[in-house]
């Protein structure tokens, strides 16, 4: 099974549906097991951390969590070389962006382009550190496996 992504261009706005880019869809496995087993990644380079898709089998990881909320199809930014993994809209409809990155180095320029073209009120960026204070409110940042909280805890919530 796979899973869609749609790339939304310009200012994204909610409903998010209407503004994708029919021609521009980026796909995801269902199961980052068989990501893994596929691209011959072994329990070793896992376990190190040391091999050169874990960016995107996070990124495959955070999908399948938004899936798993209820996000499908899933919607992500770009503009020029700048790419936001998700976009989705909280319970208020206002569009946040989530950020993913692998590992504990997390300086996000891509981020920073969408916040200086489009103001959001709300960013996520979910990372291979242990997160942001807990009275961080704007710019939140939390560790990958936090994902499954994404949608019930931020975007859901009143």
């Amino acid at each position: 099974m796979v899973l869609k992504n749609h790339l939304i261009g310009g200012t994204p706005r909610n409903p998010l549906a209407a503004y994708k880019k029919e021609n521009m869809v980026k796909l995801f496995l269902f199961d980052t097991g068989l990501l893994n087993h596929m691209l011959g990644v072994s329990y070793q380079e896992i376990k190190q951390q040391g091999y050169e898709y874990k960016g995107f089998v996070a990124e495959n990881f955070v999908q399948q969590e938004l899936v798993a909320q209820g996000l499908d199809p899933t919607f992500s930014w770009g503009d020029a070389r700048a790419e936001i993994e998700f976009t989705i809209a909280d319970y208020q409809g206002r569009v946040v962006p989530i950020e993913v990155k692998s590992s504990k180095r997390t300086q996000a320029k891509s981020l920073q382009s969408y916040i200086n073209k489009c103001t959001p009120d709300k960013t996520i960026k979910l990372t291979g550190t242990q997160g942001s204070s807990v009275l961080e409110q704007v710019n939140l940042v939390m560790p990958l496996y936090y994902a499954e909280y994404v949608v019930s805890k931020q975007i859901n919530s009143i």
